[in-house]
């Protein structure tokens, strides 16, 4: 039977900031987060929402003079740079309404009849109604806001032969400022932004998938990239009620075929890594430059597309989870490469690139940072060096 509850959940090290959750009763906690079943906001008032972690270093700024608002880079964000961390503000069941949970949940009353209202009660509700409401008005501002603000995510959950219990949607403050459709430079159906969420920490991590300058907008894909032009116009008009005007849905006229030949490149990079030449069966072979060759065109045609974090196959519909980004498969195979091939200069190049990637990325790739610097330093300790040679 299907049990869902009420959770009030704090998050360490900030514990006076809240998330009003509705989740599955298999659905697993991580240790570090406290919960409680409370349905009252107290007698101080609603509880603050959670903010982004290290705000005295924030790399964004929000413009509040634009109608869609949206997050603009403060400073320069390198390849890999993370623009900020934070949690969720409100989680609910993706593929559950809401109406249908209210009386088991006892979360409305006499003050807010409306479950969204009730749980917009429980957060900070002044900051949620500031967000865009781009839903029909007969919805209701707070489910409106809440449907056109909330992204995809998976918790862990007991139940693992049933998805479904794995699945909800999560309301992030900071990260809802983020656009699709660029306000002043058109580029979202190619972001420069992507988001991860960790089930273990219940964080989200907005990170530069390329160099970001200072006050360009910060933008994410709000849906498939790699789905061809008229599908991701038809997607993003159907569910936030606007035509996608970005550089890569209005193609220039004047270049012939511009838009079959953008759509063939995003399905060819969808299945890249699906589809991609063994390694080992490479550095076993005769040909010392296809596999290169392959990788090089791949990261040229993310680029041109707009496509660098994103990897595709199974998850090319999902925006979350992702361990490594494309642009990083791409550099590590590269290096991998360079180095069974004996090449001293091409394969501290690759390492070089891989070494900005993850010092970009923060303290967490220390370790990670100390063996690159090895191999920059002595290559012919690679693990793989010279192995292509051999043959």
């Amino acid at each position: 039977m299907s049990v869902y509850r009420y959770h009030s959940l704090q998050f360490s090290p900030a514990p006076e900031h809240r998330c009003a959750a509705v989740l599955h009763s298999d659905v697993i906690l991580p240790e570090t987060i406290h919960q409680s079943s409370e349905l009252g906001a107290g007698p101080s008032g609603p509880r603050r929402s959670p903010s982004p972690v290290h705000k005295a270093r924030e790399a964004y700024v929000i413009n509040e003079r634009l109608d869609d608002k949206g997050m603009f880079a403060r400073v320069w964000i390198p390849q890999g740079g993370v623009i900020l961390a934070e949690h969720p503000a409100l989680i609910l069941p993706r593929d559950v309404k809401l109406e249908s949970l209210a009386a088991g949940l006892e979360i409305t009353g006499p003050q807010h009849s409306n479950p969204y209202d009730a749980l917009f009660s429980r957060v900070d509700h002044k900051e949620i109604f500031a967000l865009k409401d781009c839903l029909t008005k007969g919805v209701g501002a707070s489910k409106g806001i809440f449907h056109t603000n909330a992204l995809n995510i998976e918790l862990e959950a007991r139940g693992r032969d049933m998805p479904e219990l794995q699945k909800y949607q999560a309301l992030f403050l900071v990260t809802s400022r983020c656009n699709h459709r660029q306000l002043i430079v058109l580029l979202s159906c190619g972001p420069n932004a992507v988001w991860r969420f960790d089930p273990l920490t219940f964080k989200l991590t907005l990170s530069a998938v390329r160099r970001i300058s200072p006050g360009e907008e910060i933008t994410i894909s709000y849906i498939n990239p790699f789905l061809p032009r008229h599908l991701r116009r038809a997607k993003l008009q159907s569910r936030w009620n606007f035509v996608c005007h970005c550089n890569h849905c209005d193609v220039p006229w004047t270049i012939p075929g511009a838009v079959v030949q953008s759509d063939k490149a995003r399905q060819e990079l969808c299945t890249f890594f699906d589809d991609l030449p063994d390694w080992a069966e490479w550095c076993a072979g005769n040909d010392r430059r296809d596999l290169i060759d392959i990788h090089l065109r791949a990261m040229w045609a993310r680029d041109r597309e707009g496509l660098q974090g994103f990897r595709g196959g199974n998850g090319a519909a999902r925006n979350v989870n992702f361990k490594d980004l494309a642009y990083t498969k791409h550099i590590d195979a590269l290096v991998m490469c360079y180095g069974a091939l004996g090449d001293v200069e091409g394969f501290r190049a690759w390492v070089a690139k891989a070494r900005e990637a993850k010092v970009a990325g923060g303290p967490d790739s220390a370790a990670h940072v100390k063996v690159l610097d090895m191999w920059l330093r002595e290559p012919r300790k690679f693990h793989v060096w010279g192995w292509k040679t051999q043959n």
